[in-house]
């Protein structure tokens, strides 16, 4: 779907990532997703109860007041069967890794996930 009213003109590589903090919670009105869900987690407090429950971690993009996108990071592990590094004698089977838990953005945006994800 073409830009169309809110994000018209926004250059998204131009604006800053910002730290979801309680301040910024009010944000979200207005904000189309299309996976609904994404938009009810965000208004119901669950991305910011799973911040303070330090779940994850969450950034997000406003222009002005309005709420472009978000992205919550979390730890996680990967496992594998066989011991990858073995010839480097490491013998772990389990390793760190930081997962993409949300990653949603107004769909009158363009380009913003790209932007969230680099």
């Amino acid at each position: 779907m073409a830009n169309s009213g809110k994000f018209d003109g926004v250059d998204f590589s131009k604006l800053d990532i910002e730290l979801l903090t309680p301040e910024l919670r009010q944000l979200g009105q207005g904000f189309r997703c299309v996976r609904g869900e994404f938009v009810t987690y965000w208004k119901q407090g669950r991305i910011q109860r799973e911040v303070d429950s330090y779940l994850c971690q969450c950034w997000m993009v406003r222009v002005e007041d309005a709420l472009a996108g978000y992205i919550t990071l979390l730890a996680d592990k990967l496992q594998v069967e066989d011991a990858l590094l073995a010839h480097e004698s490491v013998k772990y089977r389990t390793f760190p890794a930081i997962k993409i838990g949300l990653l949603a953005v107004d769909r009158r945006t363009k380009g913003l996930g790209v932007r969230l994800v680099e």
